[in-house]
């Protein structure tokens, strides 16, 4: 009875669980189903979730490769990822996902991806820049991503200042403008299309110039298909555009007010311009900072009361100027300035830098010097500067170590004409080499490059007529008192004493001293010949001769054989050139021969030096070795005496030997 009751209730159970099985089976689908009957992608692709249904084992696929499904098969529900592709085209695609299983209906998916529009696409569409960095740091990259092949529009560039001006600062501000951005080439935006009409991303580079003006800089840059009929730009929604814009905004620099601290801001701002090695202490008054001086009420040349205070000169050395760039525009601010010097720049004869326009408003210059800078030309105001028609003007100017080309590009603005105060005038060590010393080897007979590089200032003063005028242009100059050529690519011959004659007379000066020459009074000192020292260049009746080489004599001279170049010159310097021929009568009888160092810096041309015909430069007439000044001065103490036959300067004895 009992083993009875337990086969009864393991029958109900058994039943029971049929029953049930019967029902689950009954909520089961015949067909597989999944979550989801579309999904739509853009163009850059992604993964999408899939939620599949069935009681039995099941299977996906996709008709194309730019579809993979993980897993990809299996029995009963389970979640599917869908890996898209980012797609090549710029037109929509669409496929299908089937799922499938036995014997029943299988479960179709939509897939439609977006295709990408024809784009260009900026990192950061609006970029903002400082005023100014030293030169290296004068740049931003920005990340361009496109399907298509681009351009910079250069044409309709949009330069602007965002702050509202009044009409003066309109006009004032205008050179400052536009054009200060340096664009990336043509080749910095080529893209390598070859995934279609996927993007690819390319980083270009833009240069700028620092700001000196007081006003926010905004340059608007449009970046245009260069297929423009083809490749039509649409923006974010979808929508036709002609252009991408990239916006630049420059911090406006400090505003330079015209007074001592407009002064001071002036220099701090150009020595961080010119990456000078050199920096100035705020915490200290500008009287105490290195080269600055200030004008001082007791000044006797002060220029007005309201100069009392400013600057009066200034220095900057140990610089670092680019090629191509320029003296920062801040020295204008300096309205006061009597001397100015920027010497030492960084490599200056690998590089081409320029001086710039706005020195050529300080009207109360006296002393420039440009040392080692790199400049190639003059600014083509410079000739302000002279002071022409005017009582005052540059007096001293010092070009020397630069890259001037010819002599002619310094001489067709810097002459006496233009420049009447000029006392002294320097243009030494002109060479863009310091190792070349036979012009032989230059490139081509007649220019002016060694190796396809430029070798400074190169002149041939007998045969480029060009040249020689500017050769003679110096000569004529009446009141240089320093006149400096040497360490220069200087050849030929000096012009003779009949030629220097000639053109004295073309220049409509004197050929030959003259009482008017001679003063009594000491404050004539710079113009004339003051005391009867030099009285012999106006006889004709002491003959003298002077020494050649071999201790032989030449010619017999008289004072009036002598013609009068650069009368008042207590400096001349032409070594290390490399000049030929003879060394005619208006140097070796010059009144302030003695004066000139000529064993050292006359007579001594380049070192093992050749000039473009291959010859040795060499003096014919002098010998440097053995030269005395026995015709000059004489060989013994004169005395009182003023003339002394058979010797010219007969009192100089007594300054140069018997002290």
């Amino acid at each position: 009875m009992k083993y009875s009751k337990k086969i009864i209730i393991g029958l109900a159970l058994c039943a029971g669980i049929v029953t049930s099985c019967k029902e689950d089976e009954a909520g089961v689908s015949n067909n597989i189903s999944t979550d989801k009957d579309e999904i739509t992608i853009g163009p850059e692709g992604g993964t999408e979730q899939v939620a599949v249904s069935t009681n039995a084992d099941w299977v996906a696929g996709s008709a194309k490769p730019w579809i993979s499904i993980s897993p990809a098969n299996g029995m009963g529900s389970a979640d599917c990822r869908l890996a898209i592709d980012s797609t090549l085209e710029n037109n929509a695609r669409t496929t299908q996902i089937r799922f499938a299983a036995e014997g029943q209906e299988p479960k179709l998916i939509t897939i439609t991806q977006f295709g990408f529009n024809k784009q260009i696409l900026l990192k950061e569409p609006e970029v903002e820049i400082e005023n100014s960095a030293e030169y290296d740091k004068r740049f931003f990259e920005t990340t361009i991503s496109t399907n298509i092949h681009f351009k910079i529009d250069e044409e309709n560039i949009e330069y602007s200042f965002a702050e509202p001006m009044n009409d003066t600062e309109k006009v004032e501000m205008e050179p400052e403008r536009a054009n200060w951005l340096t664009l990336p080439k043509s080749d910095d935006l080529e893209v390598n299309l070859d995934r279609k009409a996927r993007p690819r991303t390319i980083k270009v580079r833009f240069r700028w110039e620092m700001n000196t003006a007081p006003f926010t800089r905004v340059a608007k840059i449009r970046l245009i298909p260069q297929n423009p009929e083809e490749d039509k730009l649409k923006d974010a929604d979808g929508k036709e555009i002609d252009a991408v814009i990239l916006t630049v905004r420059q911090k406006p620099a400090l505003k330079i007010e015209d007074n001592r601290s407009g002064d001071s801001l002036a220099i701090i701002t150009i020595n961080k311009k010119v990456q000078a090695t050199m920096s100035f202490d705020t915490s200290e008054n500008m009287q105490n900072w290195n080269y600055v001086t200030l004008w001082e009420a007791t000044d006797d040349d002060l220029p007005s009361q309201e100069a009392i205070g400013r600057v009066r000169s200034v220095k900057f050395i140990m610089v670092n100027l680019k090629e191509g760039e320029t003296l920062p525009k801040e020295v204008k601010h300096l309205k006061y300035l009597e001397s100015f010097g920027i010497q030492s720049n960084a490599n200056f004869q690998l590089r081409e830098v320029l001086l710039g326009e706005e020195i050529c408003e300080l009207e109360h210059l006296k002393y420039l010097s440009v040392y080692a800078y790199g400049l190639i030309k003059l600014p083509d105001n410079f000739i302000k500067l002279g002071g022409k028609g005017k009582e005052k003007g540059l007096e001293v100017l010092d070009l020397s170590s630069n890259n001037f080309p010819k002599l002619s590009t310094i001489t067709d603005v810097v002459n006496q004409e233009n420049f009447p105060h000029v006392r002294a005038l320097l243009l030494s060590g002109c060479r863009r080499t310091d190792s070349f010393n036979d012009l032989s080897q230059m490139d081509n007979r007649g220019g002016s490059e060694y190796n396809g590089r430029p070798i400074g200032l190169h002149v041939n003063i007998t045969e480029e007529a060009r040249e020689r005028a500017a050769f003679f242009k110096l000569l004529t100059w009446d009141n240089l008192v320093t006149l400096s050529l040497s360490y220069n690519f200087v050849e030929g011959q000096l012009p003779t004493d009949s030629e220097i004659t000639a053109a004295l007379q073309a220049a409509g000066k004197p050929t030959r001293y003259t009482k008017d020459d001679f003063s009594t009074d000491k404050k004539d000192y710079l113009d004339k010949q003051v005391g009867d020292t030099c009285i012999w260049l106006k006889t004709n009746d002491n003959p003298v001769t002077y020494p050649g080489v071999n201790g032989q004599y030449k010619e017999v001279v008289h004072g009036q054989d002598v013609p009068r170049v650069l009368p008042n010159a207590r400096s001349l310097s032409i070594n290390l050139n490399f000049m030929t021929g003879d060394m005619p009568k208006w140097i070796l009888f010059h009144p302030y021969f003695v004066e000139w160092d000529p064993e050292v810096l006359v007579f001594n041309q380049q070192e093992r030096g050749k000039n473009s015909e291959g010859a040795p430069v060499l003096f014919d007439n002098i010998d440097n070795q053995k030269y005395d000044y026995k015709y000059y001065y004489g060989d013994k103490d004169p005395g009182t005496e003023v003339t002394i036959q058979g010797t010219a300067y007969p009192l100089y004895y007594r300054r140069y030997v018997a002290q």
